[in-house]
């Protein structure tokens, strides 16, 4: 095999690592989705391991364990597995399920180094917690896309967390200038922002956003807006609910398109095939509730269409993520927003401050970007061209947009 080379952003977020864990016990590292997170967790397995350190890599789903585990078995170790229904064997490097990890703690080794993926989760008094608390000795490394989380609370000892500096890679706009990225092009629709949808701790109601999504129109229109910007590309819809998910296969389904639907009610085997479908053409279109949002790793996707309103930045950051792999012939990737995502977290590549803080849970923020009359292409607000179909955004059509106002031809009396 190949040794395993490393691009130049990766090898630069492993040297910014290796110069803050001189001075800080516990690191937080940002990626975005789509930029090798994986690798460079088995490059720092692997670099710990080779000098002796024994290393905990913990993750929370089947599927993240799986790739975690190949990866690092890619960069010459075969770790241990903790999970049900596997034994330890002593080896140096293990990739634990974080459940089994803390029914497991007494049993066991210390380890010297913890890596924790998708670390936004890793707060004091949750499961993750637990295990750091257990090993208080160990250094930490933590990868997320998003540092940040829907309950506002922040990763770093300042606000109650575990992290004491954060370690920033690429933005996603840069990787997408670079070629890493697919270009996204957003489409969202008047009125999905506008809806009214309860929440229920910060989050919204998804049992109501499905009626509300659900209904023969919200489907008739994704139906047809796939076939106009995405056949014969490939896609994910994000649903609200497994019935929700399985509506959105069978309509697309109706409409002569190969599609299928997966949640975590799918068993594990059947879950694996029709996401690889997704690469060979087998399945054009994957309906998911809950479960191709974080992590898993899927073939390359000509686009992804948003059914589920989230009122969480990290949640739709992974969920449009999904489509930004790029592949041969792929210009762009192509994200069909109906839920008025994009209006409440902002465009895909829009640059973030990222910190360990945390901030005041987001209820009402005001993005600064419009949709295009013509094609609803969603661009920043300050855009002069659509640049989808070239639509010239007028003075006049600006300042309306910016202030929602409305002109008619009248007279005074």
């Amino acid at each position: 095999m190949a040794p395993i080379v490393l691009r130049d952003y990766q090898q630069q977020l492993l040297a910014d690592l290796r110069a803050a864990l001189k001075v800080h016990r516990r690191v937080c590292a940002v990626m975005p989705t789509g930029a090798g997170k994986g690798q460079t967790i088995g490059a720092i397995a692997r670099g710990a391991a080779c000098k002796g350190r024994r290393v905990l890599v913990l993750a929370h789903r089947a599927e993240l364990i799986e790739q975690l585990t190949s990866t690092v078995r890619d960069w010459g170790f075969e770790p241990d597995v903790i999970a049900p229904g596997r034994t330890m064997q002593g080896r140096q490097v293990a990739v634990g399920s974080v459940q089994t990890v803390a029914r497991r703690l007494e049993l066991l080794p210390a380890p010297d180094l913890i890596i924790q993926d998708e670390a936004h989760h890793l707060v004091a008094g949750n499961v993750w917690g637990r295990i750091i608390e257990a090993w208080p000795g160990a250094h930490l490394i933590g990868k997320t896309a998003t540092p940040e989380r829907l309950d506002g609370k922040g990763l770093g000892v300042e606000a109650g967390g575990y992290f004491e500096a954060l370690v920033l890679g690429p933005s996603a706009a840069w990787l997408v200038e670079q070629g890493w990225l697919a270009r996204p092009k957003v489409f969202s629709w008047p009125g999905a922002r506008n809806s009214k949808l309860r929440r229920r701790m910060g989050e919204f109601d998804l049992e109501q956003a499905a009626r509300a999504f659900g209904d023969r129109a919200a489907i008739g229109d994704a139906v047809s807006h796939y076939r106009r910007r995405l056949h014969p590309g490939t896609a994910i819809v994000f649903c609200c609910t497994i019935e929700h998910a399985e509506q959105l296969a069978g309509a697309f389904r109706a409409a002569g398109i190969r599609a299928a639907s997966v949640s975590g009610a799918t068993p594990a085997d059947q879950r694996k095939r029709l996401i690889a479908g997704l690469g060979t053409g087998e399945v054009e279109v994957l309906s998911s509730c809950m479960i191709i949002s974080e992590g898993t790793d899927i073939p390359s996707v000509g686009g992804a269409i948003l059914m589920r309103p989230t009122a969480s930045l990290s949640l739709y950051l992974q969920m449009v993520g999904r489509a930004l792999r790029p592949s041969s012939g792929k210009q762009e990737a192509v994200i069909l927003d109906h839920v008025g995502n994009a209006h409440r977290h902002g465009l895909p590549t829009d640059e973030r401050e990222w910190n360990l803080a945390g901030r005041r849970r987001r209820e009402s923020v005001s993005i600064p970007i419009k949709d295009c009359p013509v094609c609803f292409c969603s661009c920043p607000s300050a855009a002069q061209v659509c640049p989808d179909c070239g639509h010239l955004f007028l003075v006049e059509e600006r300042d309306e947009q910016r202030r929602g106002l409305q002109q008619l031809e009248g007279e005074l009396v």
